[in-house]
């Protein structure tokens, strides 16, 4: 009786929200890779099991930075990578065209909570792969932590960013290195063959 109760009061948390549909697609793609993580290796090979929950988390990744950020708490980024010596990253934030529509304060706190709580969940995963040696699903364990912590990364200075200091939409201290290029490749490989023994 108790779980029909959570479940009926879930429901009806997700009905007071803006965007019901979206809120619940959004839940459901966080669920959804998790959900098959554990359940999915009773029916299938390690392989497709590998490349199911890869394209689940893929899918969660854009719908999230996407479509649901958007909607749902009016945030979103994404690369710059014009940008020479970095990739900076570019914000797209509420703030930016206040006074907006408000945010619903459901479609808030689920979505925040949703991002939060997922990248501990596969952390707690990859834990329970170290202590078990199973370092083939600790490789799977592995990308979905990525995946979900670097979306939460994102929305999180996605939402702290303050446009009134950055009027291009840059934020100059959330950059990514730059990693050599073609050319410098070619550099190295040429400097390696001067040292080789010629025949």
């Amino acid at each position: 009786m108790a779980l029909k109760e959570h479940i009926n009061n879930f429901y009806q948390t997700i009905l007071k929200s803006s965007h019901p549909l979206l809120l619940s697609i959004h839940l459901a793609g966080k669920l959804a890779p998790i959900l098959f993580y554990v359940l999915g290796s009773l029916f299938m090979g390690f392989t497709p099991h590998f490349i199911v929950v890869v394209l689940l988390l893929a899918g969660d990744f854009y719908l999230t930075k996407n479509i649901s950020g958007r909607k749902l708490v009016q945030l979103r980024w994404w690369y710059d990578p014009s940008s020479e010596g970095f990739r900076a990253f570019i914000f797209e934030s509420y703030k930016q065209y206040a006074p907006g529509p408000p945010i619903n304060p459901i479609d808030s706190k689920l979505f925040w909570w949703s991002m939060y709580l997922t990248p501990l969940v596969w952390g707690v995963f990859a834990f329970l792969c170290v202590i078990r040696f199973k370092l083939f699903y600790l490789l799977l364990v592995v990308v979905g932590l990525v995946l979900t912590s670097w979306n939460t990364y994102g929305f999180h200075c996605c939402e702290r960013w303050d446009p009134n200091q950055d009027e291009n939409g840059n934020n100059s201290w959330f950059q990514m290195p730059s990693l050599p290029g073609l050319d410098n490749l070619y550099r190295l490989a040429s400097i390696q063959s001067f040292f080789r023994p010629r025949s």
